[in-house]
């Protein structure tokens, strides 16, 4: 209802007595009264007139109040409506307030006063919900606007990190000033400035953004009165929004113009003295403003700093380049030894519910050979963790070198890299399938694989190529390269090829040299190619390379092939794994794991009670010191480490067998394992032949 016009009241009654009563009481109070005898003519009046307020009666010709109620609210949900009857029902009540009535009058109203309170409060209310929706909307709106206007800003920040990572790689003044002027350019939107040097003697010009407008030598003392005066005297920037209409100031670095907007930071080094000072004018959407200059404040800071870095760096001595290197090969390992923990979890999962599904009778055959395909891959990538966790330096774990045809393991790499490497590289591969075997650990070989393809997809980085991997049997004395360290006569050669920009004379000397890398920083740590080359010698092979700039790369990797007579050939003796009826306890906060153990100990026969917390298996332990056998647990738990549930159970009872199980062992200290009385140590992933021997061997005493 607005304040200024006269309040409208449609009044929907079939006794005209009624109507013109009501009629006459409002009108003395100003209200504008319409009238309808039925509910169809109310609904025509009120789609037709402004009505502020309707009463309307239940009992009508044509359409009653109920119905006429109803298509008031869908047509206004929001319009106040009053039911005025003289129908006592009580389902009549409920009905009119359950379509949006919002009061009901029975008649004969004696009192009007009553008709006239309740209009009243009806209408003020109807006048809150209407200021609640307005204010609501212009909050909406306030909240719109400024959501734009913060989506701008952070945009802008977005692009000011942005400019700050590219600032933070800058290297010294004279030959990063092009980029910094450059990059604040960029940002500030301007088509020229200028960046100098402060050295002794005056201001030395870097780089200018337009050729020839900017002095190339300022002398000192600067006048006072110039702008780079004032920004190196007071070590704050300068903002101009109009160079010409500002006053006291003269041009400095920029005296082909005097009009538009200026602005200039100082680069203040960490000693207080200025290192360098950078100009902007010429903004594409004039003029500066604040913000720019608060956000290019920052950035000189940045680029400040990040230029006494980059001098402080490059002081810097080899041996420190190595210990850094060493830390960063630290911080790996540890965050190594958290995915080997994690991902061993997942592995145990998979190794040990395909180990309970071979374990079921009559397993179809083609069922079988599925699910040992399942966990040979499974190991596999146990291996690999194994040898993350070795080139870390985060473990000692080493793979099994055995007789293995690898073309498997090449094909299986190929189809994971194919993932990564860009599409404008094209991957032709040629694999001899039965070409022979190599003694090596089969993790190696992918770990090969991985160096050697992801380094040929750099070196082609950015455009269309060809990378080629060929694996077959050659003949050690047909081969044109001097192949003296390889003993056998038979090798099985493996080659890298890339059409990319290959490698100077002077870099192939270099490229097995660990840390050594062409690669930009924080792409590469220099080590992969010396960790191909330590697998190919330890194999007892040689890598050869060939390599021609702007042509591309090989690399030949040569292993002695064995011979069939020398692979373990005999058929294996069959094995039934070693079964019991002990009670054992199993503690795994890894729900699924935990229950997994169980079902593999009960399908060997033993009585299992499982827990997932190591505070609850205590309490069950210390109420039943001597209802379990055996007790095996996981070593990393919330609330109390299998070390330390372990110390508790011994602690209480001596004799407890303890078997301590972990998805990474440098986090168990063995010999303190030892110590406390821990009889064995397990490494997930958890395979059902090692529990059932391990299990054994410990109940057992062996």
């Amino acid at each position: 209802m607005r304040p200024d016009r006269q309040t409208t009241i449609l009044t929907i009654d079939d006794e005209s007595v009624i109507r013109q009563s009501i009629h006459a009481y409002l009108e003395d109070y100003d209200y504008r009264v319409l009238e309808a005898e039925n509910g169809q003519i109310g609904l025509d009046v009120f789609r037709r007139e402004r009505v502020d307020l309707v009463l309307v009666d239940l009992r009508m010709p044509e359409m009653g109040g109920l119905q006429a109620l109803s298509r008031i609210r869908q047509i206004s949900p929001d319009m106040p409506v009053i039911v005025v009857s003289g129908a006592g029902d009580i389902g009549d009540v409920v009905a009119a307030l359950r379509l949006g009535a919002w009061d009901y009058l029975m008649k004969p109203i004696d009192d009007m006063s009553i008709l006239r309170h309740a209009i009243d409060q009806c209408l003020e209310r109807a006048r809150l919900i209407g200021e609640n929706k307005r204010y609501q909307s212009e909050l909406e709106e306030r909240v719109s606007l400024k959501t734009r206007e913060l989506t701008e800003l952070n945009l802008r920040l977005c692009e000011v990190v942005e400019t700050t990572k590219r600032l933070l790689g800058c290297g010294e003044l004279s030959e990063s000033g092009k980029m910094i002027i450059g990059e604040f350019a960029s940002l500030m939107d301007a088509t020229g400035g200028s960046i100098y040097e402060v050295r002794e003697g005056g201001l030395h010009l870097i780089h200018s953004l337009d050729a020839g407008h900017a002095a190339a030598f300022l002398p000192f003392p600067l006048p006072e009165d110039s702008v780079f005066g004032r920004v190196l005297a007071g070590r704050e920037p300068f903002l101009a929004t109009d160079i010409a209409a500002t006053a006291g100031i003269s041009p400095s670095g920029f005296s082909r113009y005097g009009d538009g907007s200026l602005l200039v930071f100082p680069f203040i080094g960490r000693d207080g003295r200025p290192v360098a000072v950078i100009s902007l004018h010429g903004k594409k959407n004039p003029p500066f403003v604040v913000q720019d200059r608060e956000i290019g404040a920052i950035l000189a800071s940045y680029a400040c700093e990040a230029l006494q870095t980059a001098g402080a760096v490059a002081a810097m001595q080899r041996s420190e380049e190595l210990m850094l290197q060493a830390q960063k090969m630290e911080a790996i390992g540890t965050l190594a030894g958290g995915i080997a923990h994690d991902f061993n979890n997942i592995l145990s999962a998979i190794v040990g519910y395909t180990d309970l599904s071979l374990f079921v009778e009559n397993c179809p055959e083609p069922v079988r050979r599925n699910l040992e395909q399942i966990k040979r891959g499974s190991m596999r990538a146990r291996d690999l963790v194994r040898q993350i966790l070795s080139f870390s330096r985060s473990g000692e774990q080493k793979g099994v070198e055995e007789p293995v045809d690898v073309s498997p393991i090449i094909k299986e790499a190929m189809k994971l890299l194919r993932a990564t490497i860009p599409s404008s590289i094209t991957i032709r591969r040629n694999i001899d399938g039965g070409a022979g075997l190599v003694r090596v650990d089969p993790s190696r070989i992918h770990q090969v694989i991985m160096n050697l393809c992801t380094n040929a997809a750099h070196a082609m980085q950015g455009r269309a190529g060809v990378l080629s991997v060929n694996y077959s049997r050659v003949r050690t004395g047909d081969e044109h390269f001097d192949l003296h360290e390889v003993a056998a006569p038979v090798c099985l050669k493996l080659s890298v090829a890339d059409t990319g920009k290959g490698m100077s004379p002077e870099v192939m000397t270099r490229i097995f040299d660990p840390y050594f890398t062409t690669k930009e920083k924080g792409e590469g740590t220099g080590l992969g190619l010396a960790v191909v080359q330590g697998i190919v010698r330890n194999c007892g092979g040689a890598i050869r390379v060939e390599s021609e700039e702007g042509v591309g790369s090989q690399f030949h990797l040569y292993f002695p092939c064995v011979d069939l007579g020398q692979a373990e050939t005999a058929e294996e003796s069959p094995f039934e794994m070693p079964r019991g009826r002990e009670r054992v306890l199993v503690v795994d906060d890894e729900e699924t794991l935990a229950f997994m153990a169980g079902e593999m100990l009960h399908n060997l026969g033993y009585t299992v009670e499982i827990m997932t917390s190591s505070a609850e298996a205590l309490r069950c332990f210390l109420s039943r010191p001597y209802a379990f056998d055996l007790l095996i647990t996981d070593q990393t738990m919330p609330e109390m480490s299998g070390m330390e549930l372990a110390r508790e159970v011994l602690g209480q009872r001596p004799s407890m067998p303890v078997v301590l199980h972990t998805g990474y062992s440098a986090a168990i200290d063995g010999g303190e394992a030892k110590r406390i009385g821990i009889r064995e140590l397990m490494l997930k992933p958890l395979s059902m032949t090692n529990l059932a021997l391990t299990v054994r061997r410990v109940l057992d005493g062996v």
